[in-house]
């Protein structure tokens, strides 16, 4: 484990974590899901007090740690390149978070289509991060 934490390369890492916040605040921006994620959740933009700094940051510790993890993941299996980063991205995203979390919203009342925004951006977030992952590798 040491050896794969060695061999990381935490520039990538660090950028791929900060790609994957600012896609956060344009996801969720009136420039794509704003409007359709409030409804969802049956709020207005009226219903949000100024954020709180620590949970932005939170959330970026939170991705940064899912970036170290794909970037772990990216290296044990000697991927070498961005398209295979990317694929890696897409997996963990697609084929981990979203069935996960999907499993988890039928128990919880989730709707589909709030699911659909909420960890579709999970999974373009990891598949860039990959991407840059793999490219930097």
């Amino acid at each position: 484990m040491i050896e794969l934490l060695l061999s990381l390369s935490w520039m990538a890492v660090i950028v791929a974590a900060i790609v994957y916040f600012i896609l956060g605040g344009l996801w969720y921006s009136p420039l794509l899901f704003a409007d359709a994620w409030m409804k969802q959740i049956n709020k207005t933009a009226d219903d949000f007090d100024k954020p709180n700094p620590v949970i932005f940051l939170y959330s970026f510790i939170l991705q940064l740690i899912a970036t170290i993890s794909l970037g772990l993941f990216i290296i044990a299996m000697s991927i070498d390149t961005a398209t295979n980063g990317a694929i890696i991205g897409f997996g963990a995203g697609s084929g981990l978070l979203f069935t996960l979390s999907g499993a988890t919203g039928i128990f919880s009342d989730t709707p589909f289509k709030l699911h659909l925004i909420n960890n579709g951006y999970h999974v373009i977030g990891l598949t860039l991060a990959g991407l840059i992952i793999g490219w930097w590798i």
